[in-house]
């Protein structure tokens, strides 16, 4: 009967645990891009109405055990062919997630849900300037590197270290 109570309470024990690390996953993911607006907007105040902001995660070419995460704005009358399925709501911004990458199912759980509307309203691919932030985590989900912009890393670090986002060896 001991071993069975002890059991249990193992069980429990690592089931919260578990819980607690996904909900602080999708902090991160949500506090990373509350900074990202933040950032943008100190350079130029995007509309919500004409700008969505789109997001994604790929495992890292370059880093072994690291997968990168690109967050951007862009006008949906330039968007063609991304590949998602629901619409989320983040400061009063649509946001997207291009359900393409092998990593992007980590971020759903990180936003509110919308109605869904098709956002795709580009007729061709469009190559156009974005200032999109890449960054690079470790399976702790510390930040190991920005490499881009890489002249913007310092500043980009500083303000998501302000965040309490973590870091590790950059």
């Amino acid at each position: 009967m001991k071993k069975l109570l002890m059991l249990v309470v193992i069980n429990i024990i690592v089931s919260c645990h578990s819980n607690v690390q996904r909900h602080k996953r999708s902090e991160l993911f949500h506090t990373i891009v509350q900074a990202y607006i933040e950032y943008r907007n100190s350079e130029r105040e995007f509309n919500r109405e004409e700008n969505i902001l789109t997001i994604s995660a790929n495992t890292s070419e370059n880093t072994e055990d690291a997968f990168g995460l690109d967050i951007g704005f862009v006008n949906p009358k330039l968007l063609y062919g991304v590949n998602y399925t629901k619409v989320y709501l983040i400061d009063g911004y649509r946001l997207i997630i291009d359900e393409s990458l092998n990593k992007s199912e980590i971020l759903k759980k990180s936003f509110k849900e919308t109605k869904f509307e098709n956002l795709n309203l580009a007729v061709k691919h469009i190559d156009y300037s974005v200032k999109n932030w890449y960054l690079i985590f470790n399976d702790d989900y510390e930040i190991i590197g920005i490499p881009a912009p890489y002249q913007k890393s310092e500043v980009i670090k500083k303000l998501l270290m302000k965040k309490n986002v973590k870091f590790r060896n950059l």
